[in-house]
């Protein structure tokens, strides 16, 4: 962590809080391949970086302090990642086609698709062939269709098909990556130590004496 990264020392003014509850100051992380720091200011407000093998991420919001522990909330809100719709027309073979506008996304990976059937509310995952052209099941009627991407754990906004025999190039729009998206993220307090769970991770955030 280095010393540009850190944020201040920690803050000598304190403010009444439940019983159990972490005061303002800085929190940081001392694990093997996790640097992570949290400062809590006495007006509400917070700042918080992480860097985690090959993820870093930051945020800034607002935070509570509750009886075994405090609460974040990111302010703006994250804006999530989606797909545009870079065009939509029918397609003359009567087949389902998709493309991305940036191919090198996948980075070579095949393009994988979640798509919704009218007759089953959970997504059906398939490859497009080399062409762009998507195997539909028989007999089925698609509903939407959306690019899938793993490294999101939250599923993004599916495209409402027109029909079956579509031609879709679809944009990535990764707005706030690199924003964590704190929404009355509760952490508890341990022995003094905050815990944040973040990526699997269980992260101890140790009060900093400086």
């Amino acid at each position: 962590m280095t010393s540009a990264w850190r944020i201040g020392v920690a803050l000598a003014v304190t403010i009444a809080a439940p019983a159990g509850a972490a005061a303002p100051g800085v929190y940081v992380a001392h694990q093997p391949e996790i640097a992570a720091q949290l400062e809590l200011e006495a007006d509400g407000r917070f700042r918080f970086a992480l860097s985690y093998g090959g993820l870093d991420e930051a945020a800034r919001g607002s935070w509570r302090a509750e009886a075994g522990g405090v609460v974040l909330t990111t302010e703006p809100a994250v804006r999530p990642p989606r797909f545009a719709v870079v065009s939509d027309t029918p397609s003359a073979d009567g087949a389902l086609h998709v493309s991305l506008s940036d191919p090198d996304l996948l980075q070579g990976a095949p393009l994988t698709l979640a798509i919704t059937y009218a007759d089953a509310p959970r997504p059906v995952f398939v490859e497009a062939e080399e062409d762009g052209r998507v195997p539909l099941a028989p007999g089925r009627t698609p509903l939407s269709i959306v690019p899938d991407l793993p490294a999101f754990p939250v599923p993004l906004a599916a495209h409402r098909l027109a029909g079956p025999a579509r031609r879709i190039q679809f944009r990535f729009e990764p707005n706030d990556m690199g924003v964590a998206d704190f929404r009355g993220e509760k952490l508890p307090v341990d022995g003094g130590a905050l815990i944040l769970t973040r990526h699997g991770r269980a992260i101890r955030l140790d009060r900093d004496a400086q």
